[in-house]
């Protein structure tokens, strides 16, 4: 092997594993806060996506292309617009929707995921605020950190390096349960 394909390969294999140490942060969760009132409409249409799940200790590996891809896929494939535009209701949550607002986003990504082998309880709807607006991301639980997919950026964020202040997140042992964000540790949940 060459010396400059050597340095080559050795500092994509660095990279990589830059990448998945950078992460090594998750959301860290404190008690049960309010359910978001789309969220509450949205597990009497969808029950089995409100129910108990088991959380499982083992946490997948966060397979970064993947993630890119459906978080890229679904950005493209979905019209930003208010609820009220397309729906004509203030607040209305689905995973099918062609036009949409953040939930519909989150909704849609987690949907792909669990198709792609995900477990529900490592797909997280996250609430908080970019700003001054509310915006709501799906967070990825992995065992290299929670990730951020979110609909305002092509890029899949470690939860450290996300533009967002997260103030609350579906429990991982119950789909129809929302926790306060109290921050964020080195510490896999």
């Amino acid at each position: 092997m060459s010396m400059p394909l050597l340095l080559l390969v050795a500092l994509a294999a660095w990279l990589s594993t830059l990448t998945t140490s950078h992460a090594s942060t998750w959301l860290k969760t404190g008690s049960e806060t309010t359910r978001p009132y789309g969220h509450v409409e949205y597990c009497t249409r969808n029950a089995s996506d409100c129910r108990n799940r088991s959380a499982s200790s083992r946490l997948p590996a966060a397979r970064l292309n993947l993630l890119q891809s459906i978080n890229n896929k679904v950005n493209r494939a979905i019209k930003p617009a208010s609820d009220r535009t397309v729906f004509g209701r203030k607040e209305f949550w689905t995973a099918k929707a062609r036009s949409g607002d953040c939930e519909d986003f989150a909704l849609a990504k987690r949907a792909r995921l669990l198709r792609s082998g995900f477990k529900s309880s490592q797909l997280l709807l996250t609430m908080g605020y970019k700003g001054n607006e509310a915006h709501t991301v799906l967070v990825v639980r992995t065992r290299d950190g929670d990730y951020v997919l979110d609909n305002l950026e092509d890029d899949v964020q470690p939860v450290q390096s996300a533009r967002m202040s997260f103030r609350k997140i579906q429990s991982p042992s119950h789909g129809g349960r929302w926790l306060k964000i109290t921050g964020k540790t080195g510490k896999n949940p």
